[in-house]
């Protein structure tokens, strides 16, 4: 599976590190995308950290899921750029999976497309949402093609879930166990 995992600054550092490393631990590809129009983007907590490209190098086809992280990018920079509703309609309209953990499922469900679908997001932000049925004391919720979480908390566990999806219920507690050092 080959990902794409959106970057703008003030991202937070934990849901999309954590949940990266998650998914390439399951041997799947991550792509990190600058929506910035350059490859550094600034982390929450100050780091610069280079991801792969910028978004308008990437041809989405070849993506089987869009992440979205968290973080104060997600709600003051991300609501701002055209792209971002772009990508998004493009990856539901394809009946890809759409992930998107702490603030950032505001950004989804905000287009309607969580509407009638249960949900989680970070407290607050639900009234961001059109519709859908809030899980608030979840930490991730599935609902078809559509995966949100909570908080920086449950960034592991979102990226299981993610992997879950895509490879089924014994791969990942496989991954589950490799990560906790278990065999």
């Amino acid at each position: 599976m080959k990902y794409l995992m959106l970057f703008v600054d003030n991202f937070e550092d934990t849901e999309a590190i954590a949940t990266m490393d998650v998914l390439k631990r399951g041997k799947d590809e991550v792509i990190g995308a600058s929506l910035m129009k350059r490859d550094k983007v600034l982390a929450k907590f100050g780091f610069e950290m280079t991801v792969n490209d910028v978004i308008e190098n990437l041809p989405l086809d070849e993506f089987d899921a869009l992440i979205i992280p968290g973080g104060p990018g997600s709600f003051q920079i991300m609501p701002t750029l055209p792209i971002v509703t772009e990508l998004i309609h493009f990856f539901v309209k394809h009946n890809k999976l759409v992930a998107s953990i702490c603030a950032a499922p505001h950004l989804v469900g905000r287009l309607g497309y969580l509407k009638d679908k249960n949900y989680t997001v970070h407290p607050g932000f639900e009234q961001m949402v059109v519709g859908g049925n809030y899980q608030r004391d979840k930490g991730v919720v599935r609902d078809g093609n559509f995966i949100t979480a909570k908080s920086m908390y449950y960034s592991i566990e979102f990226g299981l879930a993610i992997h879950e999806y895509f490879h089924g219920h014994d791969s990942m507690e496989a991954l589950r166990r490799s990560c906790m050092g278990e065999k």
